[in-house]
């Protein structure tokens, strides 16, 4: 009888270091930050990774239209420890207006990652907090500060309730600052006010999230 439950918490415990595996498997690179900074009419940027490994590059992608996107810069990864790793690039030939940015990880697998779109615009832009898109889908959205001051700025989501579901910082170091913004885990589906707030800026809105 001992011997049978040895065999059995063996056999449990291999599966479950296998599905470890398998879950392990799917995401070998985690976003923990994606953004894309303004600064002396070029746009920089960057991302963090809560983990990484298995990657065999990043691209850099650019788009006048959020559709089509063109590689614009590749990098090889720093680690590929399963770890934390920071990137940063500074595009130096963005085009006036509109400019979109994603960031594709090509795994050694085969497999293809992409991280949320940024739009970073240069030019004459009416200050201002958006978020889009709205209404929501998923566990994601992106929010953009154009031509506000330089600063840091607390960025909070409340439920229908008021009650605070999501805080995070903000640091605005040049003409504007667009950011992805994951929302936390067993977010419901709803109506949600975001509000930010920094020494010389504060705004408001509504989103929904489907």
């Amino acid at each position: 009888m001992k011997n049978c439950c040895l065999i059995l918490l063996f056999l449990t415990l291999h599966a479950f270091h296998a599905e470890a595996q398998i879950q392990r498997g799917t995401l070998p690179v985690m976003f923990d930050s994606v953004r894309a900074l303004i600064k002396n009419d070029l746009v920089q940027v960057g991302w963090s990774n809560l983990t990484e490994r298995e990657v065999r590059f990043y691209t850099i992608e650019r788009s006048a239209n959020g559709i089509d996107f063109t590689p614009v810069h590749q990098l090889l990864p720093s680690s590929n420890l399963d770890e934390k790793a920071s990137y940063s690039y500074i595009d130096p030939r963005p085009a006036d207006g509109a400019n979109f940015y994603r960031i594709t990880v090509n795994i050694t697998t085969g497999k293809i990652i992409t991280s949320k779109i940024l739009k970073a615009h240069l030019g004459v832009m009416n200050p201002g907090f958006t978020l889009y898109p709205n209404p929501v889908m998923g566990n994601e959205c992106t929010i953009s500060l154009a031509a506000i001051e330089k600063g840091t700025y607390n960025l909070q989501i409340f439920n229908n309730a008021g009650i605070p579901v999501k805080q995070l910082t903000v640091t605005n170091q040049g003409d504007g600052i667009t950011q992805a913004v994951t929302f936390p885990a067993g977010m419901k589906a709803g109506i949600y006010a975001v509000q930010i707030k920094g020494e010389h800026y504060s705004s408001s809105q509504l989103f929904i999230k489907q």
